[in-house]
């Protein structure tokens, strides 16, 4: 593809063979495996059925990759999706689904920041699966949020159409979703004002009015100007694009990059995993295509509280 033409050429002298692409990609080490990647990219066709395989593993024994540092099957989400492989989809399903904190631990913060767009990426024209995963209060709450948001994916890429996104909505609104406060209903409020959805607005006050949108979270007024403004800005709509370059989208990760060195750092110090530990620095980013509402603090902008950690994953349930 011409996106990754210079990513390609790069790499095109000497690419690397499968089994030293998989040798690489397996393992975190701290740094970035770049000319993995790209080496990967030059080979679609044959790494593909081993990316898939990475996936399969992880779907049947997710222990193996929780709290062990390996990073395979992040890698292979993000390739993947470059790629376009619909057989990723329903695996990544499945590996969604599972309970509890493993989805977090298996890809971090990818969840909140990319999955939108890698679910777009690989979808298959099915959207059932994503649909009862969003309806399951078992669902981890930030993996429903990303999949109500995968759905504006979906429509501002042309997969589906506005009003078939807007009618699926409706429905979680009145009556698929618990009517009871939780990520997954901040997200729909976020996600009606991007797609948009101004015919929705009634829906969205009743839920405010119910306290089902968590306080701070995003301003009604502000979701609802969004919401009536047809000409959505260019920042809105790269949030909600098609992955298209595995390395510019992961190798500036805080994760790959060497920590300022301290005069006393104890040498028991390990490296910063950054699947089992959420250390992806989104921060720059998401403050730049982040909805912003008014005066209040998005989500994947840092705490005011000095943590140095993410909003959501500190103080906001504590607003």
């Amino acid at each position: 593809m011409t996106t990754h033409k210079t990513n390609q050429q790069m790499s095109a002298d000497a690419p690397l063979s499968i089994p030293e692409i998989i040798d690489k990609l397996t393992p975190y080490t701290g740094r970035f495996p770049k000319d993995a990647l790209q080496s990967a990219m030059i080979q679609k066709e044959a790494i593909t059925p081993h990316l898939l395989r990475s996936l399969e593993e992880a779907a049947e024994s997710p222990e193996k990759f929780v709290g062990n540092d390996k990073m395979l099957h992040l890698f292979a989400v993000y390739l993947l999706a470059q790629f376009r492989e619909k057989r990723a989809y329903r695996l990544l399903i499945k590996l969604l689904a599972f309970p509890g904190e493993i989805p977090d631990q298996l890809f971090g913060e990818t969840i909140t920041t990319a999955l939108k767009n890698i679910l777009g990426s690989v979808y298959d024209g099915d959207p059932e699966p994503m649909k009862r995963l969003i309806e399951d209060d078992g669902t981890e709450e930030f993996v429903r949020g990303s999949l109500v948001d995968a759905f504006v994916v979906l429509a501002h890429t042309g997969q589906m159409p506005r009003e078939e996104v807007s009618r699926y909505y409706q429905s979680l609104f009145h009556g698929k979703l618990t009517r009871t406060p939780g990520q997954v209903w901040n997200d729909l409020a976020c996600a009606l004002a991007d797609l948009p959805a101004p015919e929705l607005l009634d829906d969205l006050q009743k839920a405010y009015d119910e306290d089902l949108i968590e306080y701070g979270y995003a301003d009604f007024d502000e979701l609802a100007r969004d919401a009536r403004n047809e000409h959505r800005a260019p920042a809105v709509r790269d949030q909600y694009a098609l992955t298209r370059d595995a390395v510019s989208e992961m190798e500036w990760w805080a994760a790959f990059k060497e920590p300022e060195r301290l005069p006393s750092k104890p040498a028991s110090v390990a490296k910063r995993s950054p699947v089992a530990k959420s250390t992806n620095d989104f921060d720059t980013i998401a403050r730049s295509v982040q909805a912003k509402r008014g005066v209040k603090i998005g989500r994947n902008e840092p705490c005011p509280c000095g943590s140095g950690k993410k909003y959501k994953r500190c103080c906001l349930g504590k607003a």
